[in-house]
This record gives structure tokens, C-alpha cells and sequence, in this order.
């Protein structure tokens, strides 16, 4: 069970996913993306910011290699990781 004070993990700090994006040039998120998609999921990233939501579409000029993806999968946390807040089914 996950308590009120739980924290859900980021990677967009975590240096593996730093260092993956200053190799292709772009940012945290972007290569965060870019992941998905090649994993075959669709993301849908939130922003009302005009230079973020180009960010978040600047994502289909680079492909990340093997090894990129392999760094990537090993930061699987597991269930802890896949949180959803409920909050707003409060009655």
C-alpha cells in the first residue's frame, strides 16, 4: 500500500537519463519520450507551456540505440514506480 507521504520516483534528475540525453543533444524528457515510443507506447505528456509542448514533439529526429534502451529498462522500479493518484475521486 502506498501511504500519503509516498514520493513517486523522477527520472528526469537521474544522471543514466542525463547522460543519454546530452549524447543525442536533447533534454531529459525528450529522451524519456523517445523511449516510449519505441517501446510501442503513446505517450501523452501534459504542459500549457508553448516551448515545452515543442519540446515534447521534437522527439522523432534521433532514435536511441541498444544500449540506450538497455540503461533505460534497467531503471525499472517495479510497482512502487506506477502511481496514480486518486485524489480527485474524493465525494
Amino acid at each position: 500500500m502506498i501511504g500519503r507521504n509516498f514520493v513517486a520516483p523522477t527520472l528526469l534528475q537521474d544522471p543514466v537519463v542525463a547522460e543519454v540525453a546530452r549524447k543525442h543533444g536533447k533534454e531529459s524528457s525528450q529522451v524519456l519520450l523517445r523511449f516510449l515510443i519505441q517501446l510501442g507506447v503513446s505517450p501523452i505528456p501534459k504542459s500549457t507551456n508553448s516551448e515545452r509542448l515543442a519540446k515534447n514533439i521534437d522527439v522523432f529526429d534521433f532514435v536511441l540505440d541498444i544500449e540506450d534502451m538497455v540503461k533505460f529498462k534497467a531503471l525499472e522500479q517495479g510497482e512502487r514506480a506506477r502511481v496514480f493518484k486518486m485524489d480527485f475521486c474524493k465525494g
